[in-house]
């Protein structure tokens, strides 16, 4: 039976529709701003995460590192595009708890610019030295640190920096001081570390395994309550006997966020898109290879997150001891 001409014209007309529906769907790509040079903490997970996303959302995802100004060029760069749910922003610490307190002027106050998606990951590391520090604990380092006052140094990934502030909290918490050497990222410390360059690296993550394994540089601590998986063997905070370490822990993390102001429904189904991602088994061994912890994702417990990081960094730094100039 022959279809009348008035169906026909519908039937031909709905095909357009679908195929121009399917065809804009198909060129549609994502991006996810990394505020972060490749290799480091954010970037590593944002890698992890994009084809996961990609997968939920029906289209490409790709990771976009924008360098420079301690992560606000990147932030920057994704607040001017458009609010349209095609780019999302990796965050850590240093981007949405550390900036917003040391900077005058860093551009954008996370608490009402980003719409958190949630935390996909968290990570605990270590406290390392060099080889050559004739230190085998954390004891030994504190007693060594107080037989040579004004000797120590160790490194960060720059003045002001999350791992600049924890390094400094630790060492107010043990009674000790180092003297900061900032360097441009985290694959520069560990190598100045593993080349003696400094004697302190006081949160290292997944990159210094080998460097433990093969010696080049010296485990002491596990920096949260628990052991460390990637490094079984060394001990934790709670476990060094020191009594300034029995509850004392940091815990880095990763998350996501989109530009305020994105619509309603589409930031909707970006959420369901995100939630999906991180229910991924894939997803979540794959993180756990790389020594992180898969998060919960929820995206009112990542605002609590920064909220009170941002209050805790407000305090350690009206007590003086840090010193940004």
């Amino acid at each position: 039976m022959r279809a009348r001409p008035e169906l026909r014209a519908l039937l031909l007309a709905a095909g357009l529709v679908l195929g121009a529906a399917c065809a804009t769907a198909a060129s549609q790509v994502s991006t996810i701003i990394v505020p972060a040079p490749p290799g480091g903490p954010i970037d590593r997970v944002a890698r992890l995460v994009a084809p996961e996303l990609s997968a939920a959302l029906g289209h490409p995802v790709v990771v976009d590192n924008r360098l420079g100004a301690a992560g606000k060029i990147g932030v920057q760069a994704a607040l001017r595009a458009p609010r349209d749910g095609h780019t999302l922003i990796a965050v850590s610490p240093s981007i949405a708890s550390v900036n917003p307190v040391v900077d005058k002027a860093p551009g954008y106050d996370p608490l009402t610019d980003f719409d958190a998606l949630g935390i996909a990951a968290t990570n605990a590391g270590v406290v390392a030295v060099r080889a050559g520090l004739p230190v085998a604990d954390m004891a030994e380092l504190v007693r060594y640190a107080k037989a040579h006052p004004g000797e120590l140094t160790y490194g960060s990934f720059g003045i002001g920096t999350s791992l600049h502030l924890q390094s400094e909290e630790l060492l107010h918490t043990l009674g000790i001081d180092a003297r900061h050497i900032p360097y441009k990222g985290e694959a520069q410390v560990m190598s100045a570390l593993a080349g003696g360059e400094v004697d302190l690296m006081l949160y290292a993550t997944a990159p210094i395994v080998p460097l433990v394994q093969s010696g080049r540089v010296r485990a002491l601590a596990a920096t949260s309550s628990q052991r460390w998986s990637m490094l079984p063997q060394v001990p934790s905070y709670a476990e060094t006997g020191l009594p300034a370490l029995r509850t004392y822990q940091y815990r880095s993390w990763v998350g996501f966020v989109l530009p305020a102001g994105t619509p309603p429904a589409r930031r909707q189904e970006v959420l369901r898109a995100w939630q999906s991602t991180l229910a991924s088994p894939k997803l979540r061994e794959a993180l756990a290879v790389q020594g992180f912890e898969p998060a919960s994702g929820d995206p009112a417990e990542m605002q609590r997150t920064v909220a009170g990081e941002i209050e805790r960094l407000r305090a350690l730094l009206a007590s003086g001891r840090i010193k940004l100039d």
